[in-house]
């Protein structure tokens, strides 16, 4: 009976949340006893229905004001009335959890009733203004809770936190704008209406408490890419499952899906005019059904490039942009059929330019759209694919279109191809239909009549091939492809080795994207940097073997000489300043380090009494410390850190920091530890990651680096996390250290010794730092560090010339913040100057 339990478990749980949204489900039942009772289920509502529930302008013009709320619980088909269960059991909790039944309930129908009344306006207006499309579906009964279920979700969105309104806001306007676009339909339009309309009423109530629009974490923002990359490969095949589509882009499923039309046809079946149901009616018969399959590649390849976006890939950004910019040059090349169309006296050739303009510029600006919001974003894809990797998989691909185009050749020779009256132009015509992903059209039938059949089938089926080849291919380097970070191929590889071999305790931070690596001549020592301009910004120091530091740093200052890059190193100790003294450098501390004797701490002491409380207070909420890798955490972990690391940058009205401060990505590491502060329900009060410190492969410490607080978590986690950290690791390593705080002077008020000549720059840099303070508070992390007693280690940045202060400024600027607008300038401009 053991295997009952969880069955139990589960049904009591679902049976406490479905008392919890009563309105929810009544409109369930309400709709599906409505169409069971009106027999509307499996063909929708007959005539005669429609006359009572209305739903339409005609109903409501004759005074069925009741029209605008029956229509709700009914619609057209079978799968119908499943969307619209789904819709509904998904989205109006939202607003019944947070509101309650009865608020939740005048949402659903005022939102219902404000979406249909929008709706018949603008179509009206598209009428009067010509739209063939819009207007047309000023008839059209509206049935359906879509606006209603959306309108009320979205209002209700600022009731969750951060990251899952963020993912409902992108999740609804995302899938009903692409329903809308591709589709069509009247619900669909509807559905986009009812979210724009929850969405402005959100804004509207929230305005007040909302002080800043809040960015996205990096990570973050990738998901929502990588969202849109995948609506985009999803719309032409829901089109193509679709009866009848109408929208803006449907005609994408026509370039995508279906054959080219020839002039001719266009000519014939469109006389004088070209609009969407005429260039639909014009497409010929596909040769053979697999040409529809190669149409089916370019969608697919572009959902593993989603899944590549999500993951930072640099090639799937590439590839991604190669897709959409081909849909536009496909559009193009409708227009340009248009173009051809020879004048009539009885037709006005603009009017047909016109036309087909019309129908085909959304597909032409969607995709451009795609591209420039992916460039503009593209410095969120920094992890590279091995150069050697994309080397062989670009070879097996060239040689698989050329293995074919030859084989095409030989037997297009040997047929007599040359004897024929287009000659070579029409074999290079010939070869580039193949590999259009479009089916074939059957007339070509009649060309290949008197041809050997092998050059039919190669014909046919090579475009299969390539495009088959060329999607395993992608995959391959998106999904499975070798990271690298540097110009060797195993450069990342090579870095760990030299991280464990020795270094610093922030060489860990090294390995992030999208820093590169520079190696010596043989290899036994490198440096992690980023250029930003001509500035070679280098973090942590030289790693490698011990004693090899000096000599890197020789070799890769004589390095950015040759290739006319200026050398900074950021974050050193002071290790190395009597050799880069000698070669004229200058240094400025940016920094504190806080490091523990852990084999020494006890917390027994007056000093230790907030430190002791936090331990207590943990023990009496049932919170423990839980020590993992990010690999080993379950989903609902997982959602959890998301949800705290978003809820942690809404916070700040800047973006978040990286370059020395990791984050969620950064602990994707199988070497990075994590400790978790977790109450016997699951439930995470807070989260700490910490990165190894090696040598002569040994670990010797660990770096404190990522730090969340849950909002409901309880005061004092965070120190409870770190006495966590000194008794797991004491048994194992001499120290830890918890990190620099950038900008931050010792807290005792001393500040390491700095050069007369640095007094200026460092007195500017503790300015900025006060600045700084009420939107990232490091000097308020200093002063928490401060508790646990700590050694301090001043960090520095080495220079060699002032005057090329502002280009570093600059490259630091971009190092920690890529995500920086204008208006976040102006921000921060602001904040310092105020």
């Amino acid at each position: 009976m053991s295997f009952l339990q969880p069955l139990g478990s589960a049904a009591r749980g679902a049976l406490r949340g479905a008392r919890r949204v009563p309105f929810t489900l009544g409109v369930i039942a309400a709709l599906w006893v409505a169409g069971a009772a009106t027999g509307s289920i499996l063909s929708g509502p007959s005539p005669s229905v429609l006359d009572v529930v209305g739903g339409d302008v005609g109903s409501l013009r004759s005074g069925q004001w009741w029209a605008a709320f029956t229509s709700i619980f009914f619609v057209t088909n079978p799968l119908a009335y499943l969307a619209a269960t789904v819709v509904v059991a998904v989205l109006v909790p939202v607003a019944e959890i947070a509101y309650g039944s009865i608020r939740a309930a005048v949402l659903f129908f005022v939102g219902d009733f404000a979406a249909v009344t929008v709706f018949f306006i603008v179509t009206q207006m598209a009428r009067l203004g010509g739209d063939g499309w819009l207007g047309s579906m000023v008839e059209d009964p509206v049935l359906g809770p879509y606006p209603a279920a959306l309108f009320t979700a979205m209002v209700a969105s600022p009731t969750l936190g951060v990251l899952w309104r963020r993912r409902l806001r992108a999740g609804v306007l995302g899938i009903s704008g692409m329903l809308t676009l591709y589709v069509g339909h009247s619900e669909t339009v509807l559905g986009l209406i009812g979210a724009l309309l929850g969405l402005a009423a959100s804004w509207w109530t929230v305005r007040r408490h909302e002080p800043h629009p809040v960015l996205p974490s990096p990570r973050e923002r990738r998901n929502l890419l990588s969202l849109l990359v995948a609506l985009a490969a999803v719309g032409p095949v829901l089109t193509a499952l679709s009866l009848s589509p109408s929208g803006p882009l449907a005609l994408v499923r026509d370039m995508v899906l279906n054959p080219l039309p020839v002039l001719s046809q266009l000519q014939e079946d469109c006389g004088g005019s070209i609009t969407g149901s005429c260039l639909q009616s014009a497409q010929p018969l596909a040769l053979s059904p697999e040409g529809y399959i190669t149409a089916l590649v370019p969608p697919a390849i572009l959902l593993v490039c989603a899944l590549g976006l999500r993951r930072g890939r640099t090639v799937a950004l590439q590839v991604a942009l190669a897709v959409q910019l081909a849909v536009a040059v496909l559009a193009v090349g409708y227009v340009a059929l248009f173009l051809r169309i020879p004048f009539s006296p009885q037709r006005n050739r603009y009017s047909v330019l016109a036309s087909g303009a019309v129908h085909l510029l959304p597909s032409v600006l969607t995709a451009l759209a795609l591209v420039v919001v992916l460039w503009l974003n593209r410095e969120l894809f920094p992890v590279q694919t091995a150069r050697g990797m994309r080397r062989r998989l670009a070879a097996v691909g060239l040689a698989l279109a050329g293995g074919l185009v030859a084989a095409y050749t030989v037997l297009w020779v040997r047929g007599g191809g040359l004897e024929r009256r287009e000659g070579l132009w029409g074999l290079a015509s010939e070869v580039v239909r193949q590999y259009i992903p479009a089916p074939i059209p059957r007339y070509y039938l009649a060309v290949f009549r008197t041809r050997d059949p092998a050059e039919l089938w190669l014909f046919t089926y090579s475009g299969l091939i390539l495009w088959l080849a060329a999607f395993m291919l992608v995959a391959v380097a998106i999904l499975r492809g070798r990271q690298t970070l540097g110009t060797r191929d195993d450069s990342l590889e090579l870095a760990r080795s030299l991280v464990r071999r020795g270094g610093g305790s922030l060489s860990w931070m090294t390995l992030w994207p999208p820093n590169r690596f520079w190696f010596d001549s043989h290899a036994t020592a490198g440096l992690a940097f980023q250029q930003h301009g001509g500035v070679a910004l280098s973090v942590a120091g030289p790693i490698g073997a011990p004693g090899r530091g000096p000599a890197a740093v020789e070799e890769f200052i004589a390095y950015c000489s040759k290739h006319a890059l200026v050398p900074c190193f950021y974050s050193l100790t002071s290790e190395l300043w009597p050799f880069l003294r000698s070669r004229g450098f200058q240094r400025v501390e940016v920094a504190q380090e806080t490091r523990l004797r852990v084999g020494e701490l006890s917390f027994k002491g007056k000093e230790w009494q907030n430190v002791r409380t936090a331990v207590n207070r943990a023990g009496k909420l049932g919170v423990h410390a839980a020590w993992t890798r990010y690999h080993a955490l379950t989903p609902s972990q997982r959602v959890q850190l998301s949800i705290l690391s978003e809820d942690w940058s809404a916070q700040k009205s800047l973006p978040d920091m990286g370059f020395t401060l990791g984050g969620i990505d950064e602990l994707d590491d199988p070497e990075v530890l994590m400790c978790l502060a977790q109450d016997e329900e699951g439930r995470l009060h807070g989260v700490t990651s910490w990165l190894p410190v090696f040598e002569n492969g040994r670990v010797v410490g660990w770096t404190l680096d990522f730090m969340r607080r849950s909002p409901d978590g309880f005061p004092g986690v965070m120190e409870f996390l770190i006495a966590s950290a000194v008794n797991r690791l004491r048994a194992e390593v001499e120290w830890i250290s918890l990190s620099g705080s950038p900008l931050a002077a010792d807290p005792s008020g001393e500040r390491a010794e700095v050069e007369s000549r640095d007094e200026l720059l460092s007195t500017l840099l503790d300015a900025v730092g006060q600045a700084l303070e009420p939107v990232y508070g490091f000097r308020s992390l200093a002063k928490f560090k401060s508790r646990f007693q700590p050694e301090y280690h001043a960090l520095y940045m080495y220079y060699l010339d002032p005057l090329q202060l502002p280009a570093i400024g600059r490259a630091l600027a971009q190092a920690y913040l890529p995500g920086l607008t204008m208006r976040h300038r102006m921000r921060l401009l602001r904040q310092i100057v105020g």
